[in-house]
């Protein structure tokens, strides 16, 4: 039974923060696996001679889970502000597992058709609502757990976890290539990494079921908790979020998820020295989390996502062009530039990804909080955080011009896209609240 929020001590708050954040390494693994290794089973499941355009239809699957997003939170939100953050989270975990054994086993469109798509998207569908509960939960679980002083540093894990298993799922299918070899790999040794995510969702369990409840009115009753009806009481804040969101997962898919295919196909750097660069850049926007958690706690949620919108709004075009000059093509021609460039897109990201969690989860009362920091987060990354890759790519094969010789001006309006977002960000920024609903009721008692 969960020791209640208010009479664990510091180290259980660290232990049970640690198995939050752990928890949602595992999670994330499992659900960037498959884009990790889209371009070895693409073909398995669509059938498409130009390669972008395969690509694309893997990356609109994975677009798909995240559309999911926005029912799972919806569901495991409601759940976790009736029953609790700790149970709802070991059932997302559960959730995600099935997705991964179902990828894993998948036949391919060679032996069974048009099902081997439908059944891969069905799998990115429950994956999808897997994660849509995590990440809404998990913000929530943070900015419970943590006190005032150290909110932003500890809100910084999610993100430090949700990088490092970016970071591991290119590591793991660097090395599998390595060993196995490229058409091993596209034949069928990419379904192993499957399974291995599916194993470590499963073993995650133990340390999720160690944690305790970060919740203190669970046993108040109350019909209005979890409900959309409450909900609609702080559309305001919903709005909020929703606007944070929107350029904050754009931005940081941009130099996360969507890197590796930039540096590949726009940089043109060669496979092998394009997986180094992403996986170092990730290596850094992790390890810098942390100490920018440490800022937002120094300087408030407010200026870090001034800071974060200003910074973005100036700087994504040139750094992603500077990215494209530095290819084997460009006029800088440098690797180490590149990963340069990317760095400062990371750390750019960081004003928003570090204290990200806090920022929403502290706007709502408790009886709503998962549910109101989940729901519309959960909306806005379907929206404009998955589909990055897509969005970029339909913008390099010429975006709305539908031509090659607008190819590289196309380009361009992929990057202005996220600027334009970037500037609504900073509307939404001025009017975070000075005092947020947690900080009226838990820096009152501790």
């Amino acid at each position: 039974m969960s020791i209640a929020n208010s009479h664990i001590t510091k180290s259980q708050r660290v232990r049970s923060i640690f198995a939050a954040s752990s928890g949602n390494f595992v999670e994330w693994f499992d659900f960037y696996i498959y884009l990790s290794l889209a371009s070895y089973f693409t073909h398995h499941f669509f059938n498409s001679e130009n390669e972008v355009i395969a690509l694309i239809q893997s990356f609109g699957v994975f677009a798909i889970g995240f559309f999911m997003r926005p029912i799972g939170s919806l569901i495991f939100g409601s759940l976790a502000d009736k029953v609790g953050r700790q149970k709802t989270m070991i059932y997302a975990i559960v959730l995600m597992s099935l997705g991964n054994f179902m990828i894993a086993f998948i036949p391919s469109q060679e032996k069974i058709g048009l099902w081997a798509a439908f059944l891969l998207t069905l799998a990115r569908m429950i994956q999808g609502v897997s994660v849509g509960g995590e990440g809404g939960l998990v913000a929530t679980y943070i900015s419970e757990m943590s006190t005032k002083g150290n909110r932003g540093f500890f809100s910084s894990f999610q993100y430090v976890t949700l990088i490092a298993a970016q970071f591991v799922a290119l590591g793991c299918v660097w090395l599998a290539v390595s060993y196995f070899g490229v058409e091993k790999m596209r034949e069928d040794a990419w379904r192993y990494l499957f399974i291995l995510a599916g194993i470590l969702a499963l073993g995650s369990l133990f340390l999720r079921a160690t944690m305790h409840e970060s919740a203190r009115e669970l046993d108040k009753k109350d019909s209005s908790k979890g409900s959309l009806k409450t909900l609609w009481h702080y559309r305001k804040y919903c709005l909020l979020v929703f606007g944070l969101t929107a350029a904050g997962s754009m931005c940081y898919y941009n130099f996360t998820a969507y890197m590796k295919t930039f540096l590949d196909k726009s940089a043109l750097f060669d496979k092998d020295t394009a997986y180094i660069i992403a996986l170092l850049g990730l290596a850094f926007g992790m390890i810098i989390q942390p100490f920018m958690g440490m800022i937002g706690d120094k300087i408030g949620v407010r200026k870090m996502l001034v800071l974060f919108s200003v910074l973005g709004f100036f700087g994504v075009f040139p750094l992603m062009m500077g990215i494209i000059e530095s290819g084997p093509k460009g006029s800088l021609n440098s690797p180490y530039l590149a990963f340069l460039f990317i760095a400062l897109g990371l750390i750019i990201s960081g004003f928003y990804t570090s204290i990200a969690g806090i920022a929403k989860a502290t706007l709502f009362p408790e009886k709503i909080r998962a549910l109101g920091t989940g729901f519309p987060y959960a909306i806005a990354v379907a929206c404009f955080g998955g589909t990055v890759p897509s969005v970029a790519l339909w913008f390099k094969a010429g975006g709305p011009y539908g031509s090659d010789q607008f190819v590289g001006l196309a380009e361009w309006g992929y990057f202005i896209y996220i600027m334009f977002f970037l500037a609504c960000c900073f509307l939404v920024a001025i009017n975070i609240p000075k005092e947020t609903e947690l900080e009226k009721q838990n820096d009152s008692i501790l």
